[in-house]
């Protein structure tokens, strides 16, 4: 469907009245964009929130609940394989990872399809207790219907990447009430890109979301997820730091184990020679396994399988575990002997987690990876609590501030987005006291994430398909990484009254073929191109009688020492040579050349680092 080209005149020629600039209209796109994906978002969660209702009640029927912790997951993937059926896709990852790969790999297209198949196929998943979370398909929902709106006023791939952002942000803002969250975990981990031109638009998408959100529920509670509660607001302390510190490694090494599990469930299915419609049936029942033994561990009354788990309640690792977040918010330690059980519990209840997560989105289930890593923290946070009671020598941790900090920790080094973690739970709790060591915990837990296992838990869901980003470092080092850091190329100066004859004797003496042109002074003047002296060679009998002067091109802005690579590169895209000149920023004489192979070997050292 094509826009009308009065809109867009319109939108050109109010800007041009009212001299607001070229990209004016975003914002206003943006608050549209922000407005409708929150109100869909609504929509979204408040179906899926009344389904689990629904089904809950249900499960509290006597001797139901067995029966459903095996018929539900079977079911559920049922209905997502007859939705993948219908709304097919090319690429089988899920929701946040199929948003980066339009990103940067498609020109941010994303078909309106996406939004049916990400919505019924997660409702059913996680409605039937698949262990996933909805803020990964509202993300792709959001991101859809922002692309699709970009498509169909017909923007360029930079603005339709831009309302992709919008309504990426929207979706995750609405759903957590977290504005600011949304903001930096699109800039972290699906544009990976911090300039004003995006992060503007992007802000006020995000926040007109929230508000849209907020003013239908009239509450400023998040629409999906714990609610917020009330913390100490006791200021840390300098001698605290060693222990949200520890916290912050133990999670990030633990997050790193995840991605490296996630991936390794990808190929794992992707390896299984049976039709890939079935797989998630596969999954299903390998989830449904977990599910019957921890069931009847709870029928023997077990103190294993009480936690987070009341009588009539499916097991705890199913679906979205926002309600094993919210009794571990109020489980009181104890004493060591209680710790003791509470840790084993943690300990085991995370390894079910994880390998039901493995299950359920590995074998191709819809979903998110936002909620697992939300539970899988906010279990890592109690154990660490309950451990601290258990060994004399670490400092204790408030329980609370264990989950909370926790939480953040593991979605910031899952994603490798520090900044997108740690104002989730901070805009979840609104309180500044949890903010510091959220930040503290979330920064080292990132760093000792990627020292471990350089992908996030998105890009090693993309690298199991054999797909590669490019990263944030991969564009820094061509940003801070100076030309007169290199060694330059010979260059061999000439004047427009030298020949083409003389030309190539001067490219054979000194293996080049790229002159940079002087002036009586020795300043630039112009550049001949290798290309143009080569085809110049078609007519060699006519060298001699050729010049400088017909061969040179003016058009080749002159780089300077201190330019930076992406400056070079840049140029290079716009001119179809091999080599470009360097001059003397004050002198404005040529001293050297820098090629296209130079800037690439600078890229790739940065692969090899890795």
């Amino acid at each position: 469907m094509k826009s009308s080209p009065s809109i867009r005149h319109f939108f050109l020629r109010t800007g041009n009245a009212l001299r607001l600039g070229q990209d004016w209209h975003m914002l206003i796109l943006a608050a549209l964009c922000g407005i409708s994906v929150g109100a869909l978002a609504l929509v979204f969660i408040g179906s899926m929130n009344w389904l689990l209702q629904q089904l809950g009640q249900f499960s509290s029927q006597g001797t139901t609940q067995f029966w459903l912790a095996i018929a539900m997951p079977l079911a559920g993937a049922a209905i997502t394989v007859i939705t993948f059926r219908i709304f097919p896709s090319s690429f089988k990852g899920h929701g946040v990872s199929r948003v980066m790969l339009a990103v940067h790999r498609q020109k941010s297209v994303l078909p309106l399809s996406l939004a049916p198949r990400q919505w019924i196929g997660s409702t059913a998943t996680i409605s039937s207790g698949g262990s996933a979370g909805p803020e990964g398909p509202i993300v792709a929902i959001g991101a859809s219907i922002g692309s699709s709106f970009a498509s169909w006023l017909e923007l360029d791939a930079g603005r339709r990447t831009t309302l992709l952002g919008c309504g990426a942000a929207a979706g995750l803002s609405a759903v957590f009430g977290a504005p600011i969250a949304g903001v930096f975990f699109v800039l972290e981990v699906i544009l990976r890109d911090f300039t004003a031109r995006t992060f503007t638009p992007i802000v006020i998408a995000s926040v007109t979301a929230a508000a849209t959100a907020q003013s239908i529920l009239q509450s400023p509670d998040p629409i999906f997820g714990i609610a917020l509660i009330h913390l100490d607001q006791t200021p840390m302390l300098l001698a605290q730091t060693p222990q949200y510190a520890l916290l912050g490694i133990i999670t990030g090494l633990c997050a790193a184990g995840f991605a490296v599990g996630m991936k390794s469930a990808h190929l794992a299915f992707n390896h299984l020679r049976v039709p890939s419609l079935i797989k998630p049936l596969i999954g299903a029942a390998l989830l449904v396994a977990c599910g019957a033994a921890w069931t009847l561990l709870h029928h023997q009354q077990s103190p294993m399988a009480n936690i987070g788990m009341n009588a009539g309640e499916l097991p705890p690792f199913y679906g979205n575990g926002y309600s094993l977040i919210d009794s571990l918010l109020r489980e009181p330690m104890g004493t060591e002997t209680s710790a003791l059980i509470l840790f084993g519990s943690l300990a085991l209840l995370a390894v079910l987690k994880a390998i039901a997560t493995a299950f359920t989105l590995g074998s191709g289930g819809a979903g998110g990876l936002f909620a697992p890593g939300l539970v899988l923290g906010a279990i890592l946070g109690a154990a660490y609590s309950a451990l601290t009671v258990l060994v004399p020598a670490l400092p204790d941790i408030s329980p609370t501030h264990g989950v909370l900090v926790g939480m953040g920790a593991f979605v910031a080094a899952g994603a490798h987005a520090p900044l997108a973690g740690a104002f989730l739970v901070y805009e979840l709790t609104h309180s500044y006291a949890i903010l510091l060591p959220l930040l503290l915990a979330a920064v080292i837990a990132t760093v000792a994430a990627r020292l471990v296992y350089p992908n996030s838990i998105y890009t090693a869901e993309l690298a199991a398909f054999n797909i590669r980003l490019t990263s944030v470092a991969d564009h820094s080092i061509l940003r801070s990484t100076l030309i007169r850091d290199l060694s330059l190329l010979v260059s061999v100066p000439v004047r427009t009254i030298d020949s083409a004859e003389q030309l190539i004797e001067l490219g054979e003496r000194n293996s080049v073929h790229d002159f940079p042109v002087v002036d009586d002074a020795g300043r630039y003047h112009g550049f001949v191109c290798g290309s143009d002296l080569r085809s110049a060679l078609v007519y060699r009998d006519a060298l001699r009688l050729l010049t400088v002067a017909e061969l040179e091109r003016t058009d080749f802005a002159p780089l300077e020492s201190d330019d930076t690579l992406d400056t070079a590169l840049h140029r290079f895209a716009r001119h179809e040579t091999q080599a470009l000149p360097v001059i003397d920023s004050t002198s404005r004489k040529p001293i050297g050349l820098i090629s296209r192979s130079q800037i690439m070997a600078v890229y790739n050292s940065v692969e090899e680092e890795r």
